[in-house]
């Protein structure tokens, strides 16, 4: 079914030059360039499958570590969405340095959750991923 007034987003901002994100915190800022989490990005949603179904079997099995599974959907979003990400927070003193590793540490802090919960719904959002389509629309 095709629904009307419905706008895809633009593949090439979706999933080749993403999205730019910042958060602004009392701690310093993220900077995020993202592609989407949703539907478009086969990595993310087969990914994602993949995670759930492992977090699922072990439940099952009695060894569910919410902290552990909270360090894997934050891994899965630094290794499938983000394609670049900055932050002017400082870690002892140190800047941190982009790399996944330092992604989900930094995500998995009390200090950045809130952030982590942010991106992942402005990552998820289809209208962040459009808006090229959108403008071209209000010039016709």
């Amino acid at each position: 079914m095709q629904i009307d007034g419905f706008i895809p987003a633009d593949k090439t901002i979706a999933l080749e030059e993403g999205v730019t994100f910042v958060y602004d915190t009392p701690y310093g800022n993220v900077t995020i360039i993202s592609k989407i989490a949703g539907d478009d990005n086969e990595e993310f949603t087969q990914a994602f499958v993949k995670l759930s179904q492992r977090h699922q079997r072990e439940a099952k099995l009695g060894q569910v570590d919410p902290v552990k599974q909270f360090s894997d959907i934050i891994r899965l979003y630094a290794t499938t969405v983000v394609l670049k990400w900055s932050t002017t927070a400082k870690s002892g003193g140190n800047a941190i340095e982009p790399s996944v590793d330092n992604f989900v540490s930094m995500m998995e802090t009390t200090a950045f959750r809130r952030v982590f919960a942010l991106f992942q719904e402005d990552c998820g959002d289809l209208a962040n991923f459009r808006k090229a389509q959108e403008d071209e629309a209000a010039k016709n």
